[in-house]
């Protein structure tokens, strides 16, 4: 990387901070990179910023629950984000609610953390026919097909996902949930009863960028319960808005005002039954799903496409000063 960035002469260098991605072993712990980064500007002369999507797991949560372990290394995820806090110019989170967060944990850093919309990772595929395009490919695409994501971390209230489908399955027998990012082994270990649906459940483990974004066409529904609430650092709810789609979600600690959620996203509170009933409605009002996806698609393109969040990095990039990158 060093020897590619030296022949490119970079005036400005922008780092993305997904820890868990450079060391799941370790649980976001990563020497290394922290290393690489302490001397990132110095070494090639550059402005460096930070695109801060996780910074660590919740030290309060973990202490309330008296998982004491857990809460000790959510303190050593800090300690090292604030090392590297240290050594960018500017730090940037995709949500408010963290950057309040850790301005709280790390004030005299604090005046260097901004928030940005950071753009959906999944291309949109143009499609005239997405439900055909992945019948080709071998898939088998319920119809109507409700869509979920998730690998089985803590954050996602998994026993949301069945109350809200058993409630669909009563309501269309038909209906079918897709679930992103799980294999069939992984659902049957975490949610047996989930898994125990059969032929109505289609656990797909990874799926590339561009069949994602063809099952986001094809769904009429996205359910996405966060035990937090949503937040624009969920990446999955950012494509899922992108492609025009009704999501399901709930309100939590980390959904602020920041962003019109109640007018692009159907929100409920931290109740079970209230989200299964929210995605029934939903599931009955094509034209609330048509209102809510219009809404979700321009609030998307006007505030965090992929041209609108580069837009915003470079001014970050001007606004703190050093040498000013060509746009």
């Amino acid at each position: 990387m060093d020897s590619e960035l030296a022949t490119y002469r970079p005036e400005l260098v922008v780092v993305a901070y997904t820890p868990l991605a450079y060391a799941p072993h370790t649980f976001g712990i990563a020497p290394a990179f922290t290393r690489w980064c302490l001397s990132l500007r110095r070494r090639h002369r550059c402005q460096a910023i930070l695109l801060a999507h996780e910074a660590s797991m919740p030290v309060t949560f973990h202490l309330q629950r008296r998982e004491l372990k857990l809460a000790a290394l959510a303190v050593t995820q800090i300690a090292q984000f604030a090392i590297l806090a240290a050594s960018f110019d500017v730090v940037l989170f995709s949500n408010s609610g963290t950057e309040r967060i850790l301005a709280r944990h790390l004030s005299p850093l604090a005046n260097r953390f901004r928030t940005i919309r950071i753009c959906s990772n999944i291309p949109y595929q143009s499609s005239y026919a997405p439900d055909a395009d992945l019948m080709a490919n071998g898939s088998s695409v319920p119809n109507p097909t409700v869509l979920f994501f998730g690998t089985g971390h803590d954050s996602v209230l998994f026993d949301y996902v069945e109350e809200a489908f058993v409630a669909l399955l009563e309501t269309e027998p038909s209906v079918g949930l897709v679930v992103v990012g799980m294999t069939p082994e992984k659902l049957r270990r975490l949610r047996p009863s989930l898994a125990d649906l059969g032929g109505r459940v289609h656990a797909l483990g990874y799926v590339s960028a561009e069949r994602v974004s063809l099952w986001l066409q094809v769904a009429i529904l996205v359910l996405a319960p966060l035990i937090e609430g949503v937040s624009a650092r969920k990446g999955t709810v950012m494509a899922a808005l992108q492609h025009g789609r009704t999501v399901v979600t709930t309100r939590g600690v980390r959904t602020l005002e920041d962003i019109a959620w109640n007018e692009i996203c159907l929100l409920t509170p931290l109740d079970r039954k209230a989200f299964a009933a929210m995605a029934v409605k939903a599931f009955l009002d094509a034209e609330l799903r048509a209102v809510i996806g219009r809404a979700a698609r321009a609030e998307y393109e006007a505030h965090a496409s992929a041209s609108v969040t580069a837009s915003a990095i470079l001014d970050y990039a001007d606004q703190f000063g050093g040498a000013k990158p060509a746009r």
